[in-house]
């Protein structure tokens, strides 16, 4: 192989969570590339609201991960010399009936336990701490008060202003088509930009890690959905004080019942009064670049039921991003059985929130060929998948 492609680390797929990494490799003192089919943030970390939530954590395996990397934020910032737009709010769950309520008291009471802060509001109250919602249509919500939200691509960026500078290669639109194997042991890959060696490479490829693994006879579990969002013309006159989203949902059918868009509510404004809507689901194994018909209709009829104000609001654009999901809620993160040298960190039910924390323990696998900061067996990619405490699956006839 060419030397010049020559490292000691590639990361593969630059996002928030191989940004981490390939920084933290870099500040280790690896020689690090990190390498990406299309652009930074092209994907899933590009298209999300920014969202800094434990509240959705996954609750079997996952609340040391999810708090020990949120407590990362708080000096973030400062550390990566950069202002991330991060700020803590409070997140509300809408909860519109009874069930809902029923079903999210349990949840609220374990996220409270794991020192999560979390508490259950009644209507009335939910209504005193944003009055832009219609309380009627609402039972009440569970209130996380301590969560955060943040600009993802500062976020991203203010890791390879960093890296950069400690030697971090970066090498955008360069798609992996092949790896290089040998006795069993990753010796880099190959690239419609040539050949990259490495001695280690580090998956952080969120929604194409599937392909890639059948690139070499591994089939991890990891499945993808396309998730949309759209954003309003700023509505200076409207100040949004939480973070919103909401329990219940709603089906669309497109071309009948196996084309579904399903539609929750994410909703936060942005410092300049702009209403970011999110998100209507189209479930199945898709990598379809392009948002459907219904998206915007399921997020508006969600947003002006519980936001009536919100109803004549003017749309800037609509977008959307493949993103992963597994069976039992828990990312894939460890060195992958059988291939030595590879390494994943993919499938995160909430990467920026895990971002911080993704990059350390790379970074330890890597250095040290352990894990230290918190215990990750929970995340291994051999595991026996149970359900996760969250889930829902709908059928979806669009091909991949």
């Amino acid at each position: 192989m060419h030397k010049k492609n020559s490292f000691d680390v590639l990361v593969i797929g630059a996002g928030v969570i191989g940004c981490s990494i390939a920084y933290r490799l870099a500040a280790a003192g690896l020689k690090t590339a990190l390498l990406d089919q299309s652009q930074v943030g092209a994907g899933a970390s590009g298209a999300n609201l920014g969202m800094v939530q434990s509240n959705d954590v996954e609750l079997g395996h996952s609340i040391p991960l999810v708090t020990t990397s949120f407590a990362r934020y708080g000096q973030l910032g400062e550390e990566l010399g950069m202002r991330l737009d991060f700020k803590r709010t409070g997140i509300l769950h809408l909860l519109p009936s009874e069930e809902h309520w029923n079903g999210s008291l349990e949840r609220a009471a374990a996220l409270a336990q794991a020192g999560i802060a979390c508490e259950m509001l009644p209507a009335r109250a939910v209504a005193e701490i944003e009055p832009m919602v219609d309380p009627e249509t609402i039972r009440g919500a569970m209130y996380a008060p301590d969560q955060g939200q943040i600009n993802p691509f500062r976020l991203m960026w203010a890791y390879l202003r960093r890296a950069i500078p400690l030697g971090l290669s970066l090498h955008t639109f360069t798609r992996v088509t092949g790896f290089e194997l040998q006795s069993g042991r990753v010796q880099g890959v190959h690239t419609t930009h040539g050949e990259f060696s490495a001695g280690t490479v580090v998956l952080a490829t969120a929604a194409w890690t599937r392909r890639l693994g059948e690139m070499i006879g591994q089939n991890w579990r990891v499945h993808t959905f396309r998730a949309s969002a759209m954003v309003t013309e700023p509505q200076h006159s409207l100040k949004l004080r939480s973070i919103i989203s909401t329990a219940d949902h709603i089906e669309l059918a497109l071309d009948g019942k196996k084309d579904i868009e399903l539609a929750f509510l994410g909703l936060r404004q942005t410092a300049d009064g702009n209403f970011l809507i999110s998100q209507a689901d189209r479930p199945g194994e898709s990598l379809y670049p392009q948002i459907s018909a219904l998206a915007p209709k399921a997020m508006a009829i969600m947003t002006g039921r519980y936001f009536p104000i919100l109803r004549r609001a003017r749309l800037l654009r609509s977008w959307t991003a493949p993103t992963t999901y597994t069976e039992d809620g828990c990312p894939l993160i460890g060195p992958v059985p059988g291939v030595e040298g590879l390494i994943l960190a993919t499938a995160f039910r909430s990467s920026l929130i895990n971002t911080p924390l993704a990059g350390e323990i790379a970074a330890e696998l890597v250095t040290l060929g352990r894990c230290e900061v918190i215990d990750i067996r929970p995340f291994a990619l051999d595991r026996e998948m149970g359900k996760a405490d969250t889930f829902y699956v709908v059928e979806s006839g669009q091909d991949s």
